[in-house]
């Protein structure tokens, strides 16, 4: 055997040495790496609501129907994600979205990984559903005007969608923005 061929591949030591330092630099890059995808996913589904809310708003001004945005599974809450629909009455809870449904405009489901929390707090106590009245602004079912907080936290970082009293929204991040108010200030 020439001593060009003893020298052409690696030895057990040289790898497991290899293997080792990439392992522990992996370590390090994987804290930076969760936060980065966290954040991004609270951007993200905050976009989305936000988006969600600015179509019932359109929607019901422009077809001139009731639109409602609320959870999709009344026992789970915000955590299964959101659903817009019409219906011809308000609503001020949350009405389970079965397949099948007609009047079913979009349904948003959260990422399993990273975990997303999810608190929605209406100005009116008892209401989980922003409904839109057909002229565009944000209603009860007894025609009060009705505004709305959606926070989405995933560890470190949080974003809350507002929307106000004429239907209208805002995203904004408590960390960065003073006037984003603390949640439960609708």
């Amino acid at each position: 055997m020439t001593r060009a061929a003893r020298q052409a591949g690696v030895t057990l030591a040289e790898l497991t040495v290899v293997l080792s330092i990439l392992v522990i630099l992996a370590a390090f890059a994987l804290p930076a790496g969760l936060d980065g995808w966290q954040r991004e996913t609270v951007a993200v589904l905050a976009d989305r609501f936000a988006s969600a809310a600015s179509l019932a708003r359109a929607t019901a001004r422009n077809q001139r129907v009731w639109v409602h945005l609320g959870p999709r599974d009344a026992a789970s809450g915000w955590a299964a994600g959101w659903a817009l629909y019409t219906a011809a009455t308000p609503r001020m809870q949350a009405t389970p979205v079965a397949p099948g449904m007609d009047d079913v405009l979009i349904t948003v489901s959260p990422p399993t990984v990273p975990s997303v929390d999810f608190a929605f707090t209406a100005s009116q106590k008892g209401v989980d559903t922003l409904s839109y009245a057909p002229v565009g602004y944000s209603r009860t079912s007894n025609g009060a005007p009705l505004s709305g907080t959606l926070t989405i936290a995933s560890g470190a970082h949080v974003r809350r969608v507002r929307i106000n009293f004429a239907g209208r929204v805002r995203v904004c991040n408590p960390a960065t923005d003073r006037s984003c108010g603390t949640g439960d200030d609708s």
